[in-house]
């Protein structure tokens, strides 16, 4: 820095009456007229990122699946890939018994199909190997040909799916260009693969934006927001249900909490392509996602709880999921403080869920954190002492550094992940959160073990003996989106099941 400062003071006394200076072979504009350094009155801006060439092409897929339907999305994707490239044909191939043959094609081309069967097995079936083609160090192959017209042209192949049910994408009649990169390949192999999972465009397109994103890490400026705008539409059509968590003493057998799950409203299935999304591009995404579902959650519960508990004393706690970056985030404190002051839910009665499938933030203000959980511990601890919530460690057992997670946050509520019941050890586990909570601790964690159903491989006697109090699970009850009382049938099915 200094050696940077010397040389700006002999640039500003610099004799020379030029405002073209040198520094090393570099040639700066550092002098305006005035001889008055100006280097610092630009905005600085982003270097170009090589994905920003492709734009136009995702749009043209985007518009041509939307502006010619067909019964099959797939094939509207197919039909779509000709159309938006300028390609003569688009088909994929399928390995049945060590013998390729055609699945599919597009049907938006006026290529005769014993042209393009022609082509399939004279130009590209002689030039396809399992170990070229799906090579993990590489992604598609490409080749040059002549077309009945004698124009050159050029096919290329991209792996879809590997062996032993290995399929081909193959894109005939390209003009030679420099955007048949890899690039390319990535965009129309993930839009044709999406199209076999939806049938929204909005979910194609964010496919492709994420499949960009996965690979090349960086994206351009305007395709981050185009996913932002993309997550933030989708986020407001999902809809929030609840599901019990029941004290299992057979004398006092009742529902003690809820825990807000986001569904889709459409087939009622959690949206995992939301999570994943937030993940995948950052905090910006996950802080959004969980001020959207805790505001969701908390109003939705007070208008659902309305004919059920009518009297303050009957309102038992709702607990939300949060990642850990959101909870590092002032936008999300100032979210669950409105919530509280408006009187939507009482502090008592919020529990935000952390869960262990997540790493906790490793970063404060760009620099590295040498001490992660102390640095978040503080942070929880703002919002016990202002604001009076509680907080649980949700999924215990399958993430991140869970003992020194649960022995160093102090939680109120410790939810312990249904796989652990698979393990033969799972007894041992139980009694050790057990004794690891209550260490040391006069008012410890109430320990629940979710996932409990038919299947779980461990009897709720069995969970009883062990000291386990409080459990949820479709054997309870299924998510629903309002919240409601133990039917007499209900309740004397698990009874039965604690006591035999």
């Amino acid at each position: 820095m200094l050696a940077f400062i010397k040389v700006m003071n002999q640039l500003q006394h610099s004799q020379q009456p030029t405002s073209k200076q040198y520094l090393g072979n570099i040639k700066l504009d550092f002098l305006d007229e005035s001889e008055k350094v100006s280097i610092f009155n630009q905005q600085a801006k982003y270097l170009h990122s090589h994905l920003e060439y492709y734009e136009d092409f995702i749009d043209k897929l985007i518009v041509k699946f939307k502006s010619n339907p067909h019964s099959s999305a797939s094939i509207t994707a197919l039909n779509a890939i000709v159309a938006a490239s300028g390609a003569s044909n688009c088909f994929i191939l399928q390995n049945h018994q060590s013998t390729w043959g055609v699945k599919s094609q597009s049907d938006y081309t006026e290529i005769k199909a014993e042209d393009c069967e022609d082509v399939v097995i004279h130009s590209i079936l002689p030039i396809i190997n399992d170990e070229y083609i799906f090579n993990p160090a590489q992604f598609g192959i490409y080749s040059r040909y002549n077309d009945n017209q004698g124009a050159s042209k050029v096919f290329i192949a991209l792996p879809i799916k590997t062996v032993p049910k290995a399929e081909i994408m193959v894109v005939c009649g390209l003009v030679v260009s420099e955007y048949l990169t890899e690039v390319f390949g990535k965009i129309i192999s993930s839009f044709y693969q999406a199209s076999l999972l939806y049938k929204e465009v909005e979910l194609l397109e964010a496919s492709i934006l994420d499949s960009l994103k996965f690979h090349y890490g960086f994206v351009s400026s305007s395709l981050y927001h185009k996913r932002f705008d993309l997550f933030s539409q989708r986020l407001k059509q999902m809809v929030m249900y609840f599901e019990p968590v029941l004290h299992i003493e057979p004398e006092d057998l009742f529902i003690s909490g809820w825990e807000a799950l986001a569904r889709n409203p459409i087939n009622h299935t959690a949206p995992s392509d939301l999570f994943t999304a937030a993940e995948l591009w950052g905090s910006n995404f996950t802080v959004t996602l969980d001020k959207y579902f805790l505001d969701v959650a908390c109003e939705r519960y007070r208008h659902a709880r309305e004919s059920v508990q009518r009297r303050a004393g009957d309102v038992v706690p709702l607990s939300v999921n949060v990642y850990p970056e959101s909870l590092m985030r002032m936008e999300y404190f100032e979210t669950v403080r409105k919530i509280i002051k408006d009187k939507v839910i009482s502090p008592r009665n919020l529990v935000l869920e952390i869960s262990e499938k997540t790493d906790l933030p490793q970063f404060a203000d760009g620099i590295r954190l040498k001490n992660p959980l102390q640095n978040f511990k503080k942070q929880l601890l703002e919002y016990v002492s202002k604001l009076k919530i509680r907080f649980a460690i949700d999924d215990f057992g399958v993430g991140y550094a869970s003992v020194s997670r649960l022995a160093g946050l102090n939680p109120s509520h410790v939810k312990i992940d249904r796989e652990l019941l698979y393990n033969h050890s799972s007894d041992i586990i139980i009694r050790f959160v057990h004794d690891l909570v209550g260490a040391n601790n006069l008012n410890p964690a109430k320990v629940i073990v979710e996932g409990i159903d038919e299947k779980t491989p461990i009897s709720l006697r069995s969970l009883r003996e062990v000291g386990v109090s409080y459990i949820q699970g479709h054997l309870v009850g299924k998510p629903q989106p309002e919240v409601y009382r133990l039917s007499q049938d209900k309740y004397d099915d698990l009874r039965k099941r604690l006591l035999h």
